[in-house]
């Protein structure tokens, strides 16, 4: 079959309406793109400044090392000792301002109040495996815990209504005792700083043009107060306190109410371009 017998067989309306698609498809195609063009683009980010006020619940790891001393032939000594916090709820005052995504910083203060725990377990078994003697104490510290850190606030995805962040800085942990197990108070238990970093991420919830709900996790590492106690504390009635001196990390996750200063609701910045 030739080609022009093949051209031949096409009837005229076919020709017409294979034209008409063809320009029907162009002028969409041209709409679409214009459209798109009008259609507005994500608003870019915006340097802003905010302050934040909320509770938090501080929840402390517990330490527990084990350690053991051969004395030849004779036996061994197992010591374990253990550190930790009890549980806590707290508040707290944010403020933060960034810049550019990547350049912000975040000033911190929050307070609880919770116990320190600390133990001293020491066994010693002959060489036969024989359990020879042992000793445990104990002893817990009542504080008031104070945190000042600043961070610097590295800005993530966000949408119209949500966004994300991330953050790490520094501070202090101010210690405050109250009250101990043990009566050392008097034998020189006092108030102690201790340098914490601190590292965190978190979400923001626009529920209103200046009105955020702030969701995060903040922990802060640093080493455990002493109090200003030796490690094993002659003190009065009951006995000895059994210091450690460990480092370990409080995890802090936060809920809070954030006011935004200076933002604008996207209805009147519409109506100001209408």
């Amino acid at each position: 079959m030739s080609y022009t017998k093949a051209w031949g067989n096409i009837s005229p309306f076919a020709v017409s309406a294979l034209i008409l698609c063809f320009a029907f498809a162009a002028t969409t195609q041209k709409a679409c793109a214009q459209d798109a063009d009008a259609a507005p683009k994500p608003s870019k980010f915006t340097p802003s400044m905010d302050v934040s006020v909320g509770v938090e619940g501080d929840l402390t790891i517990t330490r527990m090392p084990t350690s053991t001393y051969v004395y030849g032939s004779s036996g061994a000594e197992f010591t374990q000792v253990t550190q930790s916090a009890a549980p806590s709820a707290g508040a707290f005052a944010s403020f933060h301002q960034s810049f550019k995504p990547w350049l912000g910083y975040n000033v911190h203060f929050g307070y609880t109040r919770f116990t320190e725990h600390y133990s001293n377990a020491n066994q010693f078994n002959s060489s036969l495996g024989i359990p020879v003697g042992s000793s445990f104490i104990r002893g817990d510290i009542r504080s008031n815990v104070y945190d000042l850190t600043v961070s610097s606030v590295f800005e993530g995805p966000r949408t119209k209504r949500f966004s994300t962040f991330a953050e790490a800085g520094g501070g202090g942990l101010f210690f405050t005792p109250l009250s101990a197990t043990t009566a050392v108070m008097g034998t020189g238990l006092g108030n102690q700083t201790r340098p914490a970093l601190v590292f965190g991420a978190g979400a923001n919830i626009k529920l209103r043009p200046r009105l955020d709900l702030r969701a995060e996790y903040r922990g802060l590492f640093y080493k455990s107060p002493d109090f200003g106690l030796t490690d094993i504390q002659p003190g009065t009635s009951p006995g000895l306190f059994p210091m450690t001196r460990l480092f370990t990390v409080t995890s802090t996750p936060e809920v809070s109410l954030v006011y935004h200063f200076g933002r604008t609701a996207p209805e009147k910045v519409k109506a100001k371009r209408d």
